[in-house]
């Protein structure tokens, strides 16, 4: 059995969501993780299974768009809002 690796671009897809849902795609012996190719951040799939098609990965993104959503309401945030977010920073005494 030999195992193919692929890589998935990761825009709009949640790592937890893609690491979650591998195995129903793919095989019970999917595995993904975190990968930058040619510096693009997204996920390297290895898996004796055929590889995601177009179909899967827009499931995949239309399920982590549902989680992202979900752990905002759950932290009490409003949904995807561009807002300042307060860092404390050293001033810098030169």
């Amino acid at each position: 059995m030999s195992l193919n690796n692929y890589f998935v671009p990761g825009y709009g897809i949640s790592r937890t969501v893609i690491q979650g849902e591998i195995r129903y795609f793919c095989g019970p012996d999917a595995i993904v993780r975190p990968y930058v190719h040619q510096g693009r951040d997204g996920f390297l799939v290895t898996t004796a299974g055929a590889p995601l098609t177009k179909e899967q990965i827009e499931d995949l993104k239309i399920a982590s768009h549902q989680y992202e959503q979900r752990q905002a309401e759950r932290n009490g945030d409003e949904w995807y809002v561009n807002r300042p977010v307060p860092v404390a920073q050293k001033s810098r005494n030169n």
